[in-house]
């Protein structure tokens, strides 16, 4: 690429019949815009969309070609830094298989990621309430859309600080205040009191 002019635009990025040895070259660029149309384009290297994901997460599950090299390394995510998919799994957009990959994954923080994405089912839901890791109970204690059934179940949590995530809910029943305003942890009461005034 020596003597070639860098495409400054994202547009130019992607629309450019670009090699992979090119994409290599510009997912070293400075320019956000510029790493964010690598990440994007479908001849970038799987490694290469790796060292991109934690910055462009969005931009790789959007890649078209996502898919085909998931299917051609079987161990992809398991090459590419955990940070990087954690950002992946993380975003709303997740895929069902990236979401299945954090379920299972032996690193809690995969499951903390995945119990905030939007479009987790009852079953889904209900293994995230019951994970050993508070920290997992509690982001599953944050959902707006939290059924009837694991609110009352949260509100027995163990822990007090998913009790303590419940008591800043806005859409709490006069009955769960209540019983939230009598809680074993003197953190949750004061913070009840403090809802009050």
């Amino acid at each position: 690429m020596a003597g070639e002019t860098e495409p400054s635009s994202r547009a130019a990025v992607l629309a450019a019949r670009l090699t992979a040895a090119q994409l290599v070259l510009l997912a070293k660029q400075p320019s956000s815009e510029t790493r964010a149309a690598v990440a994007a384009h479908p001849n970038t290297p799987a490694a290469v969309l790796g060292r991109l994901a934690a910055e462009h997460p969005a931009q790789v599950l959007a890649n078209p070609a996502l898919g085909l090299l998931r299917l051609a390394h079987s161990g992809l995510l398991e090459g590419w830094p955990t940070e990087a998919v954690l950002s992946l799994v993380a975003q709303p957009q997740a895929p069902g298989w990236l979401r299945r990959y954090g379920l299972a994954h032996a690193d809690a923080r995969f499951q903390v990621a995945v119990a905030g994405h939007p479009s987790l089912s009852a079953a889904e839901l209900e293994q995230l309430a019951r994970h050993r890791v508070w920290k997992v109970r509690a982001r599953v204690a944050a959902r707006p859309d939290l059924s009837l059934e694991l609110l009352a179940g949260l509100l027995g949590d163990p822990d007090y600080g998913v009790r303590l995530v419940l008591a800043s809910r806005p859409d709490l029943s006069p009955n769960t205040l209540e019983q939230l305003r009598r809680d074993s942890s003197l953190l949750v009461r004061q913070a009840m009191a403090q809802r009050q005034g």
